[in-house]
């Protein structure tokens, strides 16, 4: 038997496990997908510690696998046994290789001390709740290893195994060139709208406008045709593993495709297997897979990759793009077509390859950069062992995705500097008219709005807080006294006397109309609401703006009865509608808001309506409103 020689790469990882178990019986050792973490669990052991071996995982396929690597490394001598659904004669057994779930129903069958060193493969499963208590049953030292230690649900794997002793990421392994050159894709052929992409730049990038990530994914992917992305994988002679979205799907699209077969959860494991033989003896050169090809698959000549799903879980992605990075003789290389389903995907992409070049950058020198051909740039990085490729629509929506997850100054005050800075000087200039804000990325449009304890304008651009007069009859008197006679001429005068505000009928809430407050005659308007209600409701008026239009159809209707009646009770019931059951809190009305997925105030305009018992603005029908960065949760909102 060939004595296994660990790679220059498992090396570090045999030796700091071995010192982490040697003192405290735990260890942690993280390794990206195809750099062999189950031979260098097993030369960890082998010659390290004597007696009775564990091996646990929770996949069968995954089990096999590992007999036969361990094998490897012991020898045939060796007496292993499975212990699973189908196997469960351990007698004599040198070491046992079992499944969490058989395992956890036959613990009584093995004392605490009955193994001497376990190994738990993926170890990122070992937290879950019918995982654990298999591990801690047994008194023995414990070796972890796994290429994603980070589990989605937050729950902490290092509990049992300690922190890691080494971390060789998929960014590291392939800009070292440990793993086959990677040459990687993103395909936008029929799966992109490009007009609503040039629409949605110029929204976000010229106008400022605010979407979320839900909203750029609904609005620029559309469903790749089947037959054109079959045409492309048929272009590529090797071996294939494609992701499909379901089974119905996979089902689908396997018509288009030739020597293709489907692999999923819902086929016998026999099936399974003879369709994984197949792909192994080339029988099968292409296999769509649907949720059942993650985790311990072992095909290394598998040369193509094709992403025909999207997937919000980094992990999920990372064990399906590790399925082609199996080191096999002949491979030159892996190239990998993802046809982008999400903007999620686009992030992930890009960070992988920026850590790529950052790690590269980092330990190699220029003048070895520049003998490689290394390159990098917004469209491609490049280098010995790796290839990523964006189109340059990708390059486009990356910048919009960019200043749509820009963070908004956390205070009002960090936002008034940055507006001062600007030149800024009047809110016609921020809000309206010029729109400066948009020349900062982190400035909101409306920061009265965003800011829960916003200052006021006035003080927000930096001026002194001017002195009005406390009420609207002495405002009124130095109205007259300029020489104000109509409503339109007071934007135009009322600067003469600098004790008057601009907005009159807002700054005083008792201002009674245009025309008493101008000294004219007051007019006869109906002196109760309800009575001035049943006019409107005989004029057909069912709503404010309505209102706005046909009040003067009757010359007793005031122009602002929510202003004049001292009682008024709300538009819906003026108009006569029945009023709206809305939360009775801003934190009722969150929790609703969280459930609806909202994340920026333009996703609350657009999407308020979904809940009825939703305000369309929550900000002035909540008196404690707190802004709304905390009632969205984040400081994205607009």
């Amino acid at each position: 038997m060939e004595k296994i020689v660990p790679r220059h790469y498992q090396k570090q990882p045999i030796r700091a496990a071995r010192q982490a178990l040697k003192k405290t019986g735990r260890a942690l050792v993280v390794l990206a997908t195809g750099l062999g973490k189950m031979l260098t669990s097993a030369l960890v052991w082998h010659g390290f510690t004597r007696g009775r071996g564990l091996f646990l995982v929770h996949n069968n396929g995954i089990l096999e696998h590992a007999l036969k690597e361990y094998r490897r490394v012991y020898g045939e001598n060796e007496r292993f046994a499975l212990f699973n659904a189908y196997s469960k004669d351990v007698k004599g057994a040198d070491a046992v290789f079992a499944t969490f779930q058989t395992m956890r129903r036959n613990l009584k069958r093995f004392p605490r001390n009955y193994f001497k060193w376990m190994t738990v493969d993926e170890t990122h499963h070992s937290q879950a709740t019918t995982y654990r208590p298999v591990i801690e049953h047994f008194s023995c030292p414990r070796l972890g290893i796994t290429a994603t230690p980070d589990r989605e649900d937050l729950l902490d794997i290092r509990e049992l195994f300690g922190e890691e002793v080494v971390n060789v990421t998929l960014e590291e392994a392939i800009a070292r060139g440990w793993l086959p050159p990677i040459e990687y894709h993103l395909v936008t052929d029929d799966g992109f709208d490009e007009k609503a992409l040039k629409r949605l730049a110029h929204e976000v990038l010229e106008e400022g406008e605010r979407l979320s990530l839900e909203e750029l994914n609904r609005r620029i992917f559309i469903k790749a045709r089947d037959e054109k992305v079959a045409r492309i994988i048929e272009k590529h002679g090797m071996k294939t593993i494609i992701f499909c979205r379901n089974i119905t799907h996979a089902e689908h699209f396997k018509k288009f495709l030739k020597s293709a077969e489907v692999y999923h959860s819902r086929k016998m494991p026999e099936e399974n297997r003879q369709v994984l033989d197949n792909l192994r003896s080339g029988k099968t050169r292409r296999v769509l897979a649907v949720n059942a090809f993650n985790e311990g698959i072992d095909v290394p000549d598998v040369g193509l990759v094709v992403f025909y799903r999207a997937t919000e879980s980094e992990t999920i992605f990372r064990q399906q793009l590790g399925r082609g990075l199996r080191p096999g003789e002949d491979k030159k290389k892996l190239v990998v077509l993802d046809f982008v389903g999400n903007v999620e995907r686009i992030q992930a992409l890009r960070a992988m390859a920026d850590a790529v070049a950052k790690f590269h950058e980092e330990h190699t020198t220029a003048k070895e950069r520049a003998r490689e051909g290394y390159a990098r740039d917004a469209f491609h990085l490049s280098g010995k062992g790796f290839e990523f490729t964006f189109a340059d629509k990708v390059v486009d929506l990356m910048k919009v995705i960019d200043r749509v997850k820009t963070e908004f100054y956390p205070t009002w005050q960090e936002a008034s500097r940055a507006a001062l800075a600007l030149g800024i000087k009047t809110s016609q200039d921020y809000l309206y008219e010029k729109r400066m804000y948009k020349k900062d990325s982190r400035l909101p449009s409306e920061p009265h709005g965003f800011y829960s304890d916003f200052p006021g304008w006035t003080t927000f651009l930096g001026k002194e807080e001017k002195i009005f007069y406390p009420t609207w009859q002495q405002a009124s008197k130095a109205a007259i006294k300029v020489g104000i006679k109509k409503r339109d001429e007071y934007p135009k005068k009322y600067k003469k006397d600098s004790r008057l505000p601009s907005t009159p009928g807002r700054h005083y809430k008792d201002f009674p109309d245009w025309k008493t407050f101008l000294g004219k005659p007051p007019e006869d308007f109906y002196p109760r609401w309800q009575e001035a209600r049943e006019a409107v409701l005989a004029l057909g008026i069912d709503s404010p703006g309505k209102y706005k239009k046909s009040y003067k159809k009757d010359p007793r209707l005031h122009s602002n009865p929510n202003a004049f009646y001292a009682n008024f009770p709300g538009w819906t019931t003026f108009l006569g509608r029945k009023p709206k059951k809305f939360y009775k809190t801003w934190k009722e009305a969150r929790t609703a808001v969280k459930k609806l997925g909202i994340k920026t105030f333009g996703d609350y305009r657009e999407r308020f309506k979904k809940d009825p018992r939703l305000p369309s603005n929550p900000h002035s029908f909540y008196p404690d409103f707190p802004g709304y960065a905390a009632f969205l949760g984040n400081n994205k909102s607009r």
